[in-house]
């Protein structure tokens, strides 16, 4: 087995978020793993990212770099430069400056060339049209540099080939969460509502969650449920589209939360009322508690669960639909009982933090040797 000791990696993230995307979480994990091998890890990213204390902390030499969109020909120079010093034998990036530079950068060193996105990020999206048009031929033109192209929906997988990836350079690799520590943070105290059925949220307030959905059905949970409480708990931006809610008693908001396992380990049902592409971490962390879920069925969602058996899924932005399957969940209590168990037996299956870490190895050790290889034929 080709082994990843003292080969150097560069992972190259130009994320824009205040907090780690969900590429970025993983990388964490691999970092740790590769460090632990014995590789020697580098991390450029923008000075302050939140990546920078967390990859420093795994054992990481971080560059914090500006990769500069309106000047590509100056980011490029210095990238290509910073490969030069360090001659990794893998790249990894993530974001659309990071993924169309680097490849330009590398173009014609010998440097294995991996980019990862998500199905709510690619492809790329400008704020206008001009812009979304040069943002989208920029990252079509330089797909074909890749080695591999990491998607974590199967959605992907055909968009990327039409996009001009090869399809033997497709890596599906599906969300991902740590099992270990939502069972131990799901023992977390909470405060909720007590004496009555919980159904309800936890995680971030996104508008790309949908929760105003969840606030509009629970009238209807409420009438067929006297007792039951709708519970959305945590903080973010659409908290203010819920505050009509709290007031007037359909939902109980609840924030800050410690714990956002513990918030759904105590829930009869989770809703996720999605309405963008994507499967957020409490969704993951729902099914490795056991709790029945219901989901509305975005790319990212339909193509991971099996509706009706690991969770109900439902059309995005229709209601009836969104309160019928929480409604059959709260009434039928071995329909829920075997979605959780079924839904739980999927996250230990297909969505362990574990296996995705040592799928990204084992590419990395795929891609050294064939770069080797192919080395040694030419030579």
């Amino acid at each position: 087995m080709t082994t990843l000791r003292d080969i150097s990696v560069v992972f190259v993230t130009s994320h824009p978020g205040r907090t780690l995307g969900r590429v970025e979480r993983r990388w964490l994990r691999v970092i740790e793993a590769l460090v632990a091998e014995g590789a020697h890890v580098h991390v450029v990213c923008a000075l302050g990212a939140p990546v920078e204390h967390e990859a420093r902390a795994r054992g990481a030499t971080v560059a914090p770099y500006r990769l500069d969109r309106f000047n590509l020909i100056r980011t490029r120079s210095r990238l290509r430069k910073y490969f030069l010093r360090y001659r990794p034998r893998v790249v990894h990036t993530t974001g659309y400056e990071a993924d169309v530079v680097t490849r330009w950068a590398a173009s014609d060193l010998p440097i294995a060339v991996v980019s990862s996105a998500t199905v709510s990020s690619w492809p790329p999206r400008g704020v206008w049209w001009f812009d979304a048009w040069i943002r989208e031929r920029l990252d079509r033109d330089t797909l074909p540099r890749l080695d591999a192209f990491i998607v974590d929906a199967p959605e992907m997988v055909d968009r990327a080939v039409l996009s001009g990836v090869p399809r033997e350079r497709v890596v599906f690799d599906s969300p991902s969460v740590r099992i270990a520590r939502v069972l131990e943070e799901a023992q977390h105290e909470v405060t909720l509502p007590d004496g009555c059925p919980l159904v309800g949220y936890a995680g971030a307030l996104a508008r790309s969650r949908g929760l105003v959905a969840l606030a509009a059905i629970a009238p209807r949970i409420k009438e067929r449920h006297p007792g039951a409480c709708v519970v959305v708990a945590g903080e973010g931006v659409a908290r203010h589209a819920l505050a009509a809610a709290a007031r007037d008693g359909r939902i109980d908001l609840v924030a800050p939360v410690a714990s956002v396992p513990a918030v759904l380990a105590r829930l009869e049902v989770c809703v996720f009322p999605l309405v963008e592409p994507g499967m957020p971490m409490p969704l993951l962390e729902a099914l490795a508690l056991g709790r029945p879920v219901v989901a509305t069925a975005v790319p990212g969602v339909s193509g991971l669960l099996e509706d009706g058996v690991e969770a109900m899924l439902v059309p995005p932005r229709d209601p009836d639909a969104l309160a019928g399957a929480v409604l059959r969940l709260l009434e039928d209590a071995d329909l829920a009982r075997s979605i959780g168990e079924r839904g739980r037996l999927a996250a230990v299956d297909r969505f362990q933090s574990s296996d995705s870490v040592e799928r990204h190895l084992a590419l990395y050790r795929r891609l050294v040797a064939c770069r080797a290889q192919r080395a040694q034929s030419s030579s």
